[in-house]
């Protein structure tokens, strides 16, 4: 009979062992700006949305620049991967939009938070994969306009 208590209580702590924290909206978007204070050369963040699209949930990474620089896109995409894999809500997309001096026109880069998660915290893909399979800068100006209306009412 100890034994099987044993076994019980073994499987019990592996469990809690391999289990993830999961975090609401709000608790993500602390997470989201005590790293982007923490980690070097991060952007200045606009705004951190999280909106439903027809596909599923999204979540959204708004910041400024001075100059267009694709490493800054990479590492805003980077922390979006890293918090965002402790969603408690399933997200289905991830959202960088580059504000940036002497442009009235973000550039904005969309990827698969499955994709996205499995670059960078997972490794399981390499870094051109995940540019040519999952990574798309073709959002176009009205729907990044939409997202922006979508955003302002949550």
């Amino acid at each position: 009979m100890k034994r099987y208590h044993f076994i019980i209580f073994f499987i019990l702590i592996i469990s809690l062992a391999n289990s993830k924290p999961i975090y609401n909206e709000k608790q993500l978007r602390s997470l989201l700006y005590n790293h982007s204070k923490i980690t070097k050369e991060f952007p200045t963040i606009l705004g951190i949305h999280f909106y439903k699209n027809k596909e599923g949930r999204v979540l959204q990474l708004e910041f400024e620049t001075d100059s267009i620089n694709a490493e800054t896109m990479i590492l805003a995409m980077n922390s979006l991967a890293k918090v965002g894999q402790f969603s408690k809500t399933p997200l289905i997309n991830f959202i960088v939009i580059n504000h940036y001096n002497g442009s009235d026109i973000p550039i904005s880069y969309k990827s698969s938070t499955d994709c996205a998660i499995n670059y960078f915290v997972k490794n399981t893909i390499t870094k051109r994969n995940w540019m040519k399979d999952c990574l798309s800068n073709s959002i176009t100006q009205l729907e990044a306009q939409n997202w922006l209306e979508i955003n302002f009412r949550e």
